[in-house]
């Protein structure tokens, strides 16, 4: 996986369904499925290129949604056990 360089972030156009079953257990109170409003993280945070599938992937702290840059739609949405944390330059 690469950091992409990508400066135009799009508003996720749909899901798939895979997407669409994690936003429901998201709902349904799964808590490693919740990650807030998945604009946001598109919107605000990092973005990655998976270099197998060519899928974007945004990082906001412990929260990440999978995007297909071909359709722009949702593919998956996790958070993980722990936060994803860049060493700072001082």
């Amino acid at each position: 996986m690469c950091e992409s360089n990508e400066e135009e972030r799009k508003q996720i156009e749909g899901k798939t369904p895979h997407a669409e079953q994690r936003s429901q257990e998201a709902q349904d109170g799964t808590v490693t499925r919740q990650v807030g409003d998945v604009n946001r993280v598109v919107r605000e945070d990092r973005l990655f290129q998976d270099a197998e599938t060519g899928y974007y992937v945004y990082v906001k702290s412990d929260r990440v949604v999978i995007v297909d840059p071909a359709t722009n739609q949702q593919i998956t949405q996790f958070k993980n056990s722990r936060a994803n944390k860049y060493p700072k330059a001082h």
